[in-house]
């Protein structure tokens, strides 16, 4: 017992009825439960079913699928060493309004944030800006894909 407050019902009788043997306030949640849990926290085991729609939309997609999953708070990679790449890599990426967006990681770039798409609609993406460019070549088609988009190997 560590002051005098503590120690001054020490050495006092008890009885059942003032109390002294109930370890927690005696309150309606001891007689019913929680009845309202609204702050469960479960992990989903690896290899969970796609539920959110950026996860369909980046499921075969291999490097935007585990960023996903990361953003999401879902467990990526077996061993620690994975799990903290994939932060790494994650830490350039954000997820607003139901879309993965490339942050911006320098004052160079010149816009803050670019929209992520899957890199199999790369190439079609790329013919419709340069064909609603007016078709004014490689250089001014890049140009505006960057500005707008981003996918892996799309200066490739």
């Amino acid at each position: 017992v560590a002051d005098g407050l503590s120690r001054m019902w020490a050495e006092r009788k008890r009885s059942d009825k003032d109390g002294s043997n109930w370890s927690v306030l005696a309150d309606w949640e001891a007689s019913r439960g929680i009845t309202r849990d609204i702050f469960t926290v479960t992990s989903a085991p690896l290899g969970t079913p796609a539920s959110h729609p950026l996860q369909m939309r980046f499921a075969d997609d291999l490097f935007f699928a585990p960023i996903v999953d990361y953003l999401l708070g879902h467990r990526v990679g077996e061993t620690i060493h994975e799990r903290k790449r994939f932060a790494h890599r994650a830490a350039g990426f954000m997820i607003e309004h139901g879309k993965l967006w490339r942050v911006a990681d320098s004052a160079a770039r010149r816009v803050a944030r670019t929209e992520c798409i899957p890199t199999s609609l790369g190439f079609e993406t790329a013919l419709n800006v340069h064909a609603l460019n007016g078709h004014f070549g490689v250089d001014s088609t890049k140009l505006k894909l960057s500005d707008r988009y981003f996918w892996p190997g799309m200066d490739a």
